[in-house]
Parts: C-alpha cells; sequence; structure tokens
C-alpha cells in the first residue's frame, strides 16, 4: 500500500470530506476555524500514524553509499525507514497527489500548524537543541507568528530554515525539511522504558536491578527497538502477520530516541557506547567504570548467545542436506562429496557451539561474581554506617553497669512495693468483727421469715370440695422439722460469706 492508499482508507478521510480535505483550506482559517481545525487534525494523525506503522514508503531515498550527507542526515543507510521522522518536501506532496482530487493544496498549513504547535520538530533543531523541549520556556506552545520567528532565529542555521519556510508560504509547496514528530517519539519512548522496567525487575538483587540498567548502545538497539510502539503487546494481533510487518527503528530513528531519552525526558545517561537508565529510586548517575565493564560483559554474552543458536540450527541443516545426498539415488561421487562437505559443515559448526558455550559460560560467572562483589559492597556499606549509631546509642545508655544498676534499682522498688500491698492488706482485714457479721446475717434471715408467713396466712382458704379432691390426689408424708436446717443454713452461708 502507498502512501495515497493508506491516507484514503483512513477513517477520518472519508469520501464526503475528501473535497474539503485536498482543497486550498487554509482561507478556512478566518471565515470557518472549526472546519479549518478539523481539516489540520485530520491530516496530521493520519500522517503520523503513516510514519508509525512504516507502511508508505515514499520517503524512502536512493542512497548509495553510506557517505552520502542525505543518507547521515535522513536516515535508509541501514536499509529501515525512519518512524520517527516525517521528510517533507516534494516527493511527500507527489506521493499525496491524486487523479481524482489533484494535489493537496492544504498541506503547507498542516505542516506550518505543527511546527508552530512543536508537534513537529526540525531535526537539526532537535539535535542542537541544548536545553529539554519541556524545560525550555522557548519551546511553549504558541501561534505561527512574530514570536516563532525569534525563536527560529535564536542559532544561525535556522536561517536557511526561515527563508525556506516563506517561499513555502508564498507557494504552497513544501520545504525539503525533515521533522521528528514528537508523538511517535514519545510514545517510542514510553514502551522502551516500559520494557527496560521489566528487565531491571527481573533482578531479586540490589545489584541485580541496577546491573540491569546498563547496556551497550548495541545491545539496547537490538533488544528492545523492535517493534518500538508495541504492536506485539496489543491483545488479539496476529504475531505470525506482525513479524513481517511491524517496523523497526532506524539507525537515525535510534540516535533521536537516545537524545530524547538522556536529554528531554531525563531517564537516562550516555558515555560513549554506553546508556544507563535512572536507578528504581529515580536517582540518575553517572557511568562508572564498573557499569561499562558489566555493559560489555552483558553485550558479550548476548552475542555469545546468539552465535549459539545460529551455528546450532547451521549444524542441524548441515546434517539434514548430508543425508539427503547420501539418500538420493543414484549416489554419485558428486553427491558423496557434497554429503562430506555438509558434515563438515556440521562438525564446524557444533565446534563453535561447543567453544562458545564455555566462552559464555567464563563470562556468565565473571557476571556473577562482580554481582556479587557488588552485594558484599553494598551490605558493607550498610554495615560500616549502621556502626556509629550502634555506638552512639551504647554511649547514651551508659554501659552495662549503668543498666545493671538500674535493673537492681528496679527490683529493689518493686519489691518494695508489694511489702506495702501486703501490709495494708493485713490492716484492712483486721478492721472487720466476725460476730457482728454473723449477728447481722440472722436478723436478715429472721426478717425474711416472718415476711414468708405473713404471706401465708394472707391466702385465701380453700372449700371443703378442693381440699378433698386435693387430698385424695396426694399422700401426706412426714413434714421434718425446718429448724435444725434454718440453723445449719445459717452457719453456711455465714462461712461462705467469709
Amino acid at each position: 500500500m502507498d502512501l495515497l492508499d493508506y491516507i484514503l482508507a483512513h477513517p477520518l478521510f472519508p469520501a464526503r470530506r475528501l473535497p474539503s480535505l485536498f482543497a486550498d483550506f487554509r482561507r478556512l482559517k478566518d471565515s470557518n476555524p472549526d472546519g479549518y481545525e478539523a481539516n489540520i487534525t485530520a491530516w496530521q494523525k493520519a500522517l503520523t500514524q503513516a510514519v508509525r506503522e512504516g507502511g508508505p514508503r515514499y520517503w524512502k531515498r536512493s542512497v548509495k553509499s553510506v557517505d552520502d550527507e542525505a543518507a547521515s542526515k535522513a536516515g535508509g543507510a541501514d536499509g529501515i525507514d525512519d518512524v520517527l521522522i516525517i521528510h517533507s518536501g516534494r516527493k511527500l506532496q507527489d506521493s499525496l497527489t491524486s487523479r481524482e482530487w489533484g494535489k493537496p493544496l492544504g498541506l503547507s498549513a498542516v505542516i506550518e500548524e505543527q511546527v508552530a504547535k512543536r508537534a513537529f520538530v526540525p531535526v537539526d533543531t532537535f539535535l542542537n537543541q541544548k536545553f529539554s523541549l519541556y524545560k525550555d520556556p522557548n519551546w511553549r506552545i504558541m501561534k505561527y507568528g512574530t514570536s516563532m520567528l525569534g525563536w527560529m532565529f535564536r542559532d544561525s542555521f535556522i536561517h536557511e530554515y526561515y527563508q525556506s519556510l516563506m517561499s513555502w508560504r508564498r507557494d504552497g509547496e513544501l520545504p525539503e525539511i525533515d521533522f521528528v514528530i514528537l508523538e511517535n517519539l514519545e510514545e517510542a519512548g514510553k514502551i522502551l522504558l516500559s520494557r527496560v522496567k521489566k528487565a531491571r525487575e527481573v533482578g531479586m538483587s540490589v545489584s541485580s536491578e541496577k546491573f540491569n540498567a546498563v547496556f551497550t548502545l548495541t545491545m539496547l538497539k537490538d533488544l528492545y527497538c523492535n517493534d518500538p510502539f508495541g504492536v506485539a503487546d496489543t491483545d488479539g494481533v496476529n504475531l505470525d502477520k506482525m513479524a513481517s510487518n511491524t517496523p523497526s527503528l532506524s539507525d537515525f530513528d535510534f540516535r533521536i530516541l537516545i537524545r530524547y531519552l538522556t536529554r528531554d525526558s531525563q531517564q537516562a545517561t550516555v558515555d560513549g557506547n554506553i546508556i544507563k537508565f535512572k536507578e528504581m529510586s529515580g536517582i540518575l548517575t553517572f557511568i562508572s567504570e564498573e557499569d561499562r565493564a558489566v555493559a560489555e560483559l552483558r553485550h558479550m554474552i548476548m552475542i555469545l548467545s546468539k552465535r549459539i543458536a545460529s551455528q546450532h540450527l547451521q549444524a542441524i541443516t548441515s546434517r539434514r542436506k548430508a543425508g539427503e545426498f547420501v539418500s538420493e539415488r543414484p549416489s554419485t561421487d558428486h553427491l558423496r562429496s557434497l554429503a562430506r562437505n555438509e558434515l563438515k559443515k556440521a562438525k564446524l559448526a557444533e565446534s563453535i557451539v561447543q567453544k562458545s558455550i564455555e566462552y559464555k559460560l567464563q563470562m556468565e560467572t565473571l557476571l556473577e561474581n562482580i554481582e556479587n562483589a557488588h552485594s558484599n559492597l553494598e551490605i558493607s556499606k550498610i554495615m560500616e554506617s549502621s556502626l556509629p549509631v550502634l555506638e552512639q546509642l551504647n554511649t547514651r545508655i551508659g554501659g552495662i553497669d549503668k543498666v545493671s544498676d538500674i535493673v537492681d534499682r528496679l527490683r529493689e522498688q518493686r519489691e518494695e512495693t508489694e511489702e506495702i500491698g501486703r501490709a495494708l492488706g493485713e490492716v484492712s482485714a483486721g478492721e472487720v468483727d466476725d460476730d457482728e457479721i454473723v449477728h447481722e446475717f440472722d436478723r436478715l434471715l429472721q426478717e425474711e421469715t416472718r415476711k414468708a408467713d405473713k404471706t401465708k396466712l394472707e391466702k385465701p382458704d380453700v372449700s371443703g370440695d378442693d381440699l378433698a379432691v386435693l387430698l385424695s390426689k396426694a399422700s401426706l408424708e412426714e413434714v421434718p422439722s425446718l429448724e435444725p436446717m434454718r440453723k445449719a443454713s445459717t452457719k453456711q452461708a455465714f462461712t461462705e460469706g467469709l
């Protein structure tokens, strides 16, 4: 699919809106601001997504030599098209020209508005900017006009851009300028940082987390810059189809991304070919010799792993071919010679695999030793920093003699408190007269008995007939005297009360 087909199939480009989108809608800015903004937004989103998906290849340059200045500025020298940069100019406008709708006459306004909003940033300006795009006051969002012209004249190289921009505004043509698409750049940066964070969380120790934050630039690009926009992370995606269509970062894209991570988002620092990301605590530290050694070791382990996989596959393929040559009929000297050559290749590949495994084991052992040494160093630092605190606390306590004296004094005071309590208990118990308690208790019982007898006397009499019935149903037994029981109950209650 070429760029025009992609744009025409975009949801923001329905057939009913195509006449307006391909017309010169710049005049709508004053007469119909809403329509003007709708057209600008449609073109901006469609072009941004087209570059991100890497499908339209109109901007692929015919680079014959990597020394070509255009190749060094606009990518393409590595055979991979840029997905963070849009290449403005005649090729872009021609690739969007339709037989039915003609040339997109309002495209210059689209580029102009995105530059004014800092959604599109000139590549030269982006690479030469010293301050973060988010912190430099000169990078605030503003309307295209005098303020922007003052910004453009801050550096001498902007003058040529300004001259090109003025001619572009007059005739509607697009200048030959490459722009960084900030939206794509921010998305790629977010995806990369999330992948690095997941890799760092694999390490359980502090040293593992630290070492997983250091990479060589080549290693970082190989590990995390394929599928830069996380298409594979989307639910329901066809991974087999995605493998052949998913874009990767070009070398120039990667250069732009590293510049963004170190200067704008300030999530990493770079020294030569080594990059180090922020610690989990949010601190960004300089790259040390230890970091450099760890990054190079990890890079070598990655290279050896790739070599082992490729040579193992080579050995399997060569042995399969040798078997096919031997089994082919009629057998000839030529086929036997081919079989022997394949077996020789297989043996050589197996020898490389074995040596690479040994080298890899040595590198991993060395890396593990460095990690253990780093852990020991961290533990030693913690113990050393804790020692003065412990010494200070012991000094404030006053030593073992002072503690022993405090314990003895506490024991003496506790014993004295217990003796006072016992003495108070004896005094309180001596003030109670047991005879008085018995006399008072008997008086209460006698009073309760009088109340019970009075209640029985106040009950109504039972008629003769009713009494006869009750007597016929009950057998009378001799009732024992209640006086002994009353005395025993009184004595028992008194005893329990005491």
